[in-house]
């Protein structure tokens, strides 16, 4: 019994890949609990028995399938669709046509890119002869629910397997894996390249140097929302910077109007873009800055995806390895405590200052 219970917490905290990227697995493990983890797996295995669906997995991408429709249900969030669907390069390279099925926000950010044939939210567009096969997030009843109701025949593959992590390398394990199903070998640079954040929508983002300064503000967690953007609004106008852009959706309103008011007097251009454009607006407005400063959220994957420095703040609680792309341009800043907040607005200014070209 203890032997079993082992060797399905060895699946819940065990990547699937052999060469693990950076996770903090071990205190996942410590905070869940061994009990936990297993029968979360335990009930996956169910699950999947009664489905059927464990008939239909592979463990290779066959050389035979030419279009595959990519299911990404299990990580809504900007930032972590950036990183999940990377490695869609590497499937490109190896031939593959992918069409993407995921939540409102990814499917808006990912429509028209050049990775993906048609991208959808809807299931009931689902059409089951387009297809060869289905990649899944993971092998959870979520991340499976549209195949099981509308491609059940199909084969299919999984990133994650029964992986329960959640802090970690997103990109770089995507990678691995898929490299993997594929049977290909990655060099250093290809590695580097397809695991980090991209999007392929419209003409490549060019950095311009505007001269501003791009700040992100806002924030969904209020550990990764920092309070200081005036105060280093004001210390960076005292240091020459004369233009900026303010980025954020509509929680960043309140930190952008004190930011306003703190430049008022000091004669500087300030582009107020909050809540008052979309991810791909933002996104050419961060091409066009000098740097930008964010904290950790989707602005901060959002910018990574474009060729603007970055100046990354994250709280104690985050390493910035799980991340940041393996070719990071920029500097990352890591408060003591579990609040983004405590990193001093000078730390920020000298960041920025030193990012800026």
């Amino acid at each position: 019994m203890i032997a079993g219970l082992g060797a399905l917490v060895r699946r819940g905290v065990g990547q699937p890949i052999a060469r693990p990227v950076a996770a903090d697995d071990a205190a996942f493990l410590a905070r869940k609990g061994a009990a936990k983890i297993a029968f979360r797996v335990l009930r996956r295995s169910v699950e999947m028995a009664a489905s059927g669906q464990r008939r239909q997995e592979r463990e290779r991408i066959d050389s035979a399938w030419r279009r595959v429709l990519w299911i990404h249900a299990e990580a809504p969030q900007i930032g972590d669709a950036l990183l999940d669907l990377a490695p869609r390069s590497l499937l490109i390279e190896h031939g593959l046509e992918i069409d993407l099925m995921a939540p409102a926000a990814a499917a808006a950010l990912f429509a028209g890119d050049r990775g993906f044939g048609r991208v959808f939210v809807d299931e009931a567009a689902i059409e089951p002869a387009r297809y060869d096969a289905v990649i899944a997030d993971s092998r959870s009843w979520k991340a499976l629910a549209a195949k099981r109701l509308h491609l059940p025949a199909l084969p299919w593959v999984s990133i994650k397997g029964d992986y329960l992590g959640y802090d970690y390398h997103r990109g770089l394990l995507a990678t691995r894996r898929i490299a993997e199903l594929l049977g290909a070998t990655l060099d250093d640079a290809a590695e580097r390249w397809h695991s980090r954040q991209k999007l392929l929508v419209g003409e490549p983002v060019v950095a311009t140097r505007s001269g501003r300064v791009a700040l992100a503000l806002g924030g969904v967690r209020a550990e990764r929302s920092y309070a200081h953007w005036p105060e280093v609004a004001a210390q960076l106008s005292g240091r020459g910077v004369e233009r900026f852009v303010l980025l954020g959706s509509a929680n960043g309103e309140a930190a952008a109007a004190a930011v306003m008011a703190r430049l008022r007097d000091s004669g500087a251009d300030v582009l107020d873009l909050v809540a008052r454009t979309d991810l791909h607006g933002s996104r050419r407005a961060i091409g066009e800055a000098d740097v930008i400063a964010c904290a950790d959220g989707g602005l901060m994957h959002l910018a990574l995806a474009t060729p603007t420095p970055v100046v990354a703040l994250f709280d104690a609680g985050i390493d910035p390895a799980w991340r940041l792309p393996l070719d990071f341009d920029g500097l990352a800043l890591r408060s003591v405590e579990r609040n983004v907040s405590a990193i001093d607005a000078a730390r920020v200014t000298a960041a920025v200052l030193s990012a800026r070209r």
